[in-house]
């Protein structure tokens, strides 16, 4: 494989805490912008459990210039979509649009950002859309298994609790706790605002400038705690058939040496991640013991964790996840089978490649790598370190990984099934 065109990278950083980065696609015919928040549901309090979702949720709902109806006919009247997004890590607004409507995308985010209403009518109307979208969310055992596994591994600190908040905790919140967030925004918190297309970095920090006037500073990063523990939960629920599976690990990387990500990266597609990896062609190929079989990592700014998921009925639970186990212990026993190494890297940089024509997907990649890693890492840098890393550093890195990682089994099956002991299953 050629090298990538070189990333063309700027960053401006504004005197209130506006933070403006692009990512210049000459050929774009389109670009992907919008405003990223470093609050998530993890930087939660006590009392106000799902506040940043629904934060995200009422700034929809009509500003000092615009109503909600006005907001969603500003960017789709021009054949563009806005897109927004809670996570346990930050909060998301952007905007995909031709590029001459980039000032018109900034201008309706920056709207939304510095002068909502936060209406008391409808932040009520809006408290029952989204207790709806929590129901639809807990009919869906496959999510429920992640939120089960994340409320006893993450036992401690907010990365526990959901993004959406319970229905009890979404029905206690405040027009004032939201207007106290929107204080956050404007004088504590930074803002990054980010962009992916043909777009001119000076033409956005000026115009950033402008429309982001109302903020005041922001040099205050929610403080972010890290705790794990070992744990098995299993949680009945009525109509569904299967045992829904997550079982996974996690670790702090603070300290550790950023070859950790590339290194879990490479392990995470081998063992998971497609129709050709290990537990795909192991659990659901071979044995025909479950139809979705995969593994995933997610990255926070102070933690990593990595997991399997799986469905399937309940009497078949322990084979599955044994098989699941021992997979694992395979790798970090033998590390990798013949070219096996050689097709994953090609996987990890085609995927990254395939991604590189798509502004959305380059201004998620920019804002995601600010909010969780600090720093913006180049795809052309990514390739170069993937291709350099031998097999040995990777399978002893990843060992590492698993011999100081504390381990969590989440299972959401049929309400009138036993429950098995899987306790065992967590000496690994």
């Amino acid at each position: 494989m050629k090298n990538f065109q070189k990333t063309i990278y700027q960053k401006t950083i504004l005197p209130n805490g506006v933070i403006v980065q692009t990512d210049y696609m000459p050929h774009a015919f389109s670009t992907s912008v919008g405003a990223w928040l470093p609050r998530g549901s993890r930087h939660e309090k006590l009392d106000e459990f799902g506040l940043s979702h629904f934060y995200e949720h009422l700034v929809f709902k009509g500003t000092e210039n615009r109503s909600a109806l006005e907001i969603a006919h500003s960017i789709e009247d021009r054949g563009g979509n806005l897109e927004a997004y809670t996570t346990r890590q930050e909060t998301g607004f952007y905007a995909n649009v031709v590029n001459e409507d980039v000032p018109l995308a900034i201008d309706v985010i920056a709207d939304m950002l510095m002068n909502p209403l936060f209406d008391k009518n409808e932040m009520e109307k809006e408290r029952k859309v989204i207790i709806e979208e929590i129901r639809s969310y807990d009919d869906i055992p496959e999510e429920l298994a992640g939120d089960v596994f994340n409320d006893a591994h993450f036992k401690g600190c907010g990365i526990a609790h959901s993004i959406t908040g319970k229905v009890k905790e979404v029905r206690g919140l405040t027009n004032e706790q939201m207007w106290n967030y929107q204080r956050q925004v404007l004088n504590d918190m930074p803002i990054y605002v980010c962009a992916a297309g043909k777009v001119n970095h000076e033409e956005l920090v000026n115009l950033c400038a402008k429309k982001f006037s109302r903020k005041k500073s922001g040099k205050i990063l929610p403080h972010d705690v890290y705790t794990s523990r070992n744990s098995v939960k299993i949680v009945g629920k009525q109509d569904i058939t299967q045992s829904n599976l997550f079982w996974g690990t996690s670790f702090g990387y603070t300290d550790l040496d950023e070859d950790v990500r590339y290194a879990l990266s490479l392990f995470n597609v081998a063992i998971g991640a497609g129709m050709a990896s290990r537990l795909f062609q192991k659990i659901r190929e071979e044995n025909g013991l479950a139809y979705s079989v995969y593994s995933t990592a997610d990255i926070y700014r102070d933690c990593m964790d990595w997991g399997v998921s799986l469905a399937t009925e309940p009497r078949q639970l322990k084979k599955a996840l044994s098989l699941a186990i021992d997979e694992v212990r395979s790798f970090l026993k033998n590390g990798f089978g013949k070219d096996e190494l050689a097709r994953t890297k090609t996987n990890v940089i085609g995927g990254l490649r395939l991604g590189a024509d798509s502004p959305e997907k380059r201004v998620m990649r920019l804002a995601e790598q600010t909010l969780h890693l600090g720093c913006f890492y180049p795809m052309e840098f990514v390739e170069r370190r993937i291709d350099k890393m031998d097999e040995s550093l990777i399978v002893e890195t990843v060992r590492n990984v698993f011999d100081a990682g504390k381990y969590t089994i989440a299972v959401v099956q049929p309400e009138d099934v036993k429950k098995p002991d899987l306790k065992s299953f967590l000496d690994f």
